[in-house]
């Protein structure tokens, strides 16, 4: 059986059908009339058995129309990719400078050990001769009160890529209070491009509290719009504004001033997110929607931004954008006391603990224990899925080793939850 793999999409338009791979990037046209009923026959019955015509065999030399064979081949050297990718997410202290009611993680003061950031340098620096991506990823608590540790820790990720040559990517979620302009500057050079900072509407200051008790927004605000008077031309970045959102939350006049605030810059965005519970006393007395409620509310709120003309995060329409470093070999969370986890989740449960950084002997990992997180096989149907290059079928894992999900399924389908941050 030949099929059309998913990594492929067709088109109509102007009396031609374009067929483009968006794996190879190669692209043609189909003028003819009798050639285009053809391919829509071939697409209509899921593909062919055989290569007995000109145009299934052109297809097939152009890699348009392939065996399962070959699409799983193709698709396993993309994954071969992953495999040479570093993919870390820090958390230089896990204590907080906010008092949010939903948050899940127990924010413990200590920050991370000098000894314990050595061993991550050493590691990284060991790592970085094999890598054709390396990704840095701030996490905390928050991260911007250990503003010297990221700054360090990032110039040696600039120093090895200078040296060796792969790709570097910084990111940062934080809660944008200690983000102002000058502190941005800082991070910017040091390559972090892409930000998530949380927004919770007009009643932001009520559960986004600073942990002496006073408001957050606008100081938070500040720091935001002095972002927008950068040059496009030489500040690249993206900034996401999150807004965790609870049952009942239908007053969408927030967006309209987020849209005077940002919309005519495109570097910023908008994520809606309803809230869940993943732990923690205060949650309890939220008002949180059930699941089906949440795929309701979720809509709602993402069609005013539609209407209103607001950029805002959409899952998985780029290559890779589903995919979880957690499921990734070399995906790790290394945090403050010097464990190493997988999920940023489920932080401290037992299965997601997969290694320690030990302030003499370095990195140790659970290699028995990496390796369930990152098993994840292509399913049949992922062969013909138009969204296998951003998923792989290897989404986070929790939704199988912590919730207990069946693995027969795409696990891009069981992902439907982010964290609040």
């Amino acid at each position: 059986m030949y099929i059309i793999p998913g990594y492929t999409k067709y088109s109509e338009e102007s009396g031609s059908i374009y067929v483009v791979s968006k794996l190879l990037q190669n692209k043609v046209a189909l003028t003819d009339p009798a050639i285009q009923d053809e391919f829509r026959t071939i697409v209509s019955n899921g593909g062919c058995q055989e290569l007995s015509t000109p145009l299934t065999r052109f297809l097939h030399e152009q890699e348009l129309l392939v065996s399962e064979v070959e699409a799983d081949c193709a698709l396993s050297k993309v994954k071969e990719l992953l495999g040479n990718s570093l993919m870390l997410t820090i958390m230089p202290t896990e204590g907080c400078n906010f008092a949010c009611p939903y948050c899940y993680e127990t924010h413990s003061s200590a920050n991370m050990s000098r000894e314990i950031l050595t061993q991550i340098h050493t590691y990284i620096a060991n790592q970085a001769p094999h890598c054709r991506f390396i990704s840095l990823s701030w996490f905390g608590g928050e991260p911007t009160l250990c503003k010297e540790t990221i700054l360090e820790t990032s110039a040696l990720v600039q120093s090895l890529q200078h040296r060796y040559g792969f790709d570097y990517k910084g990111q940062m979620t934080t809660n944008g209070y200690l983000l102002d302009l000058d502190s941005f500057l800082e991070y910017f050079r040091a390559g972090i491009i892409d930000y998530q900072v949380t927004l919770d509407g007009w009643d932001h200051d009520k559960m986004r509290p600073h942990i002496s008790g006073s408001g957050t927004l606008q100081t938070i605000l500040k720091n935001l719009i002095a972002l927008v008077d950068l040059p496009k031309s030489e500040y690249k970045f993206h900034v996401i504004i999150r807004r965790n959102v609870l049952n009942g939350d239908n007053d969408f006049s927030w967006y309209d001033y987020m849209h005077k605030l940002f919309g005519a810059d495109d570097r910023f965005s908008i994520s809606v997110c309803p809230v869940c519970d993943w732990g923690g006393d205060s949650v309890k007395s939220l008002n949180i929607a059930s699941k089906s409620e949440k795929e309701i509310l979720a809509t709602a709120h993402e069609s005013y931004l539609d209407k209103i003309g607001m950029r805002r995060e959409r899952a998985g329409t780029t290559p890779f954008s589903n995919i979880c470093a957690s499921s990734c070999s070399h995906g790790f969370v290394f945090r403050a006391d010097g464990k190493i986890e997988k999920c940023t989740i489920v932080l401290d449960h037992p299965k997601n603990l997969v290694g320690r950084v030990d302030p003499q002997a370095g990195v140790i990992l659970d290699e028995d224990a990496n390796r369930s997180w990152t098993s994840s096989e292509l399913k049949p149907k992922c062969y013909t899925c138009p969204d296998v290059l951003s998923c792989l079928n290897i989404c986070c894992r929790k939704t199988v080793l912590v919730d207990g999900r069946p693995d027969s399924v795409c696990l891009c389908a069981t992902s439907t939850e982010s964290q609040q941050i």
